[in-house]
């Protein structure tokens, strides 16, 4: 029987919940739980590619709906973040 994915908001499966929420679920978990949906759907690096800048975008977005003193450490946080799941998502992606 094949293993059900499903969205998990930000951060890998292996991350505690209480350090997600901590660190990016506080804001991103839309976004994230989008982005695990296009992980999830797989494909190939190219379309790995895509769902991530996809994710960086809705981030931004995210980010500019924030009052403007809260901006510029939530765009470090969500480039920060970004830049994670560049480097590591290859683990999480469903390749096929």
């Amino acid at each position: 029987m094949e293993k059900q994915m499903k969205t998990n908001g930000c951060g890998p499966e292996w991350v505690p919940s209480f350090l997600k929420v901590k660190l990016f679920n506080w804001f991103f978990e839309a976004s994230c739980d989008k982005h695990d949906e296009g992980y999830i759907e797989g494909g190939n690096e190219l379309r790995r590619w895509a769902c991530d800048y996809k994710f960086f975008q809705a981030m931004l977005r995210d980010v500019k709906r924030l009052k403007i003193v809260h901006r510029p450490a939530a765009y470090v946080v969500a480039s920060t973040f970004y830049l994670l799941v560049v480097a590591g998502g290859w683990t999480s992606f469903n390749y096929w």
